[in-house]
């Protein structure tokens, strides 16, 4: 039986919402096959069809495999749209081809495909992630001079892109044209100015527009809130940070854990360990579901006050609950074993560590380092940096320091050098301490080879 245009363009539809379906359900490979078994049954896909599927292979597999779509498209007889090349750029900014980008832009004007705002938008976004700010804003410009209106995304493309470019006085000032003109100004626009403000270190600025945020219409979210006590505790205003918590606490924000751990560790830091304590409790009565995050957060909150066995009994509670320790988790544990001077139990720590495969922690082993040199057992710490397959400025500086203070110059120049040489630094405290302790032992020699490393390292630097 024929089927009506009508009828056939009714399945062309139904058919897109599948593709769809499965295309967010992350099934390419079905969407694929459902698409091939409709043009067999003789069902036409249209230009939103084939723009649904490339939009996936695109965010999947990149650039090249929407690009293989589109000659597909083409070779049945479906002309690409404004969505078709919308994607493409996308595509090519997720993958930083900025000029690919612009290559797609232009070829979408020779077809004779009229740009939309997403278009410019995309290729706003991409040169401002690729560090050409001064492009995307003729990129602005061209969209003004074609009669294309501006949407609040591309505003927001705007001032996230001016904040990027280390250009924060100037998006205040386009925020603020915005409300004067009466353009639109939403939740995810005072988020991106919140988060700017932050990030260049305007706090005061950051507040001054949440709070103004707290007058509009638009209620702040969880997101709004944490990005402003994360800026707080960053820059050292911790009781303004303390402050937005419980703003965020007041209002039944918080939806997660996060703000949670971002606080607690905030006030360990601080030393504030009762405080911290008040705020782990509310954070399991409030029955969120603890990721790695929290666990680290509340395993380094026992460690600090010295109570190992509540640290090691979260972690039990943490592998029982199905999340695997991670090497922030055998660090801080190795560290707090460290501090209260349980050496031996901190190396079968570490040795736990490698049997689960896990051999590349610096941080667990600078700590073990650090512990054996100020316990005075400089040839333990050798051994352990010797099986350290990757080192750091704090390995050598550890070890550096602790040879000085049991009187060992010549192994301590020895280490130095080899750090130099390995691309390394040590603390200046270590370098004087190794050329006091040369001069003053007589080790000319030795004296004369550390400078010749200090200055060759400073020329390599330079």
């Amino acid at each position: 039986m024929v089927r009506s245009r009508a009828q056939l363009a009714l399945s062309t539809r139904l058919l897109n919402v599948g593709l769809a379906a499965l295309c967010r359900g992350g099934w390419l490979d079905r969407a694929e096959s459902v698409l091939v078994d409709a043009i067999r049954l003789g069902l036409p896909p249209d230009v939103v069809t084939y723009n649904t599927i490339l939009a996936a292979h695109c965010r999947v597999a990149g650039l090249d495999a929407g690009l293989a779509v589109v000659h597909r498209m083409r070779e049945a007889g479906v002309r690409p749209d404004a969505v078709t090349y919308n994607s493409l750029i996308t595509g090519a900014d997720r993958s930083g081809l900025t000029v690919r980008a612009l290559d797609l832009f232009d070829e979408m004007l020779r077809s004779g495909v009229a740009p939309d705002s997403w278009s410019y938008n995309a290729l706003m976004h991409c040169l401002f992630r690729s560090g050409h700010p001064e492009h995307a804003y003729r990129v602005f410009a061209d969209m003004a001079e074609k009669g294309v209106a501006p949407c609040a995304t591309t505003y927001n493309t705007l001032l996230d892109g001016l904040f990027k470019a280390g250009h924060a006085t100037n998006a205040y000032r386009m925020f603020r044209y915005l409300q004067r003109a009466g353009l639109p100004v939403g939740i995810v626009t005072y988020n991106t100015m919140i988060n700017g403000l932050c990030k260049s270190g305007k706090v005061g600025y950051a507040r001054m527009v949440l709070k103004e945020l707290g007058r509009t219409e638009h209620a702040p979210n969880a997101v709004t809130y944490t990005t402003v006590m994360k800026c707080c505790f960053r820059y050292g205003r911790f009781e303004q940070g303390l402050e937005t918590f419980l703003s965020l606490l007041e209002g039944g924000y918080i939806s997660d854990a996060f703000p949670y751990t971002t606080v607690i560790s905030a006030l360990v830091k601080k030393g504030r360990m009762q405080e911290a304590n008040t705020y782990c409790e509310l954070m399991i009565q409030s029955g969120s579901t603890l990721d790695n995050a929290c666990y680290n957060t509340l395993i380094h909150l026992r460690c600090q006050e010295g109570k190992l066995d509540d640290a090691f009994e979260l972690l039990n509670m943490m592998e029982e609950g199905g999340l695997e320790s991670d090497e922030y988790t055998f660090s801080i544990l190795v560290n707090g074993l460290c501090k209260m001077g349980q050496i031996e139990a901190a190396e079968k720590q570490i040795w736990s560590m490698e049997m689960i495969g896990m051999q590349s922690n610096v941080v667990a082993y600078n700590c073990l380092i650090d512990a054996l040199c100020k316990s005075h057992e400089v040839d333990a710490a050798i051994k352990v940096l010797h099986i350290m397959k990757l080192k750091d400025n704090f390995t050598y500086t550890s070890l550096v320091h602790g040879l000085c203070k049991v009187g060992r110059y010549h192994m301590a120049s020895k280490f130095l050098r080899i750090c130099l040489h390995e691309g390394n630094n040590v603390l200046a405290s270590a370098k004087r301490a190794v050329i006091s302790g040369l001069r003053s032992a007589g080790f000319k020699n030795d004296l004369r080879k550390v400078r010749s490393a200090l200055y060759m390292a400073r020329l390599l630097r330079s």
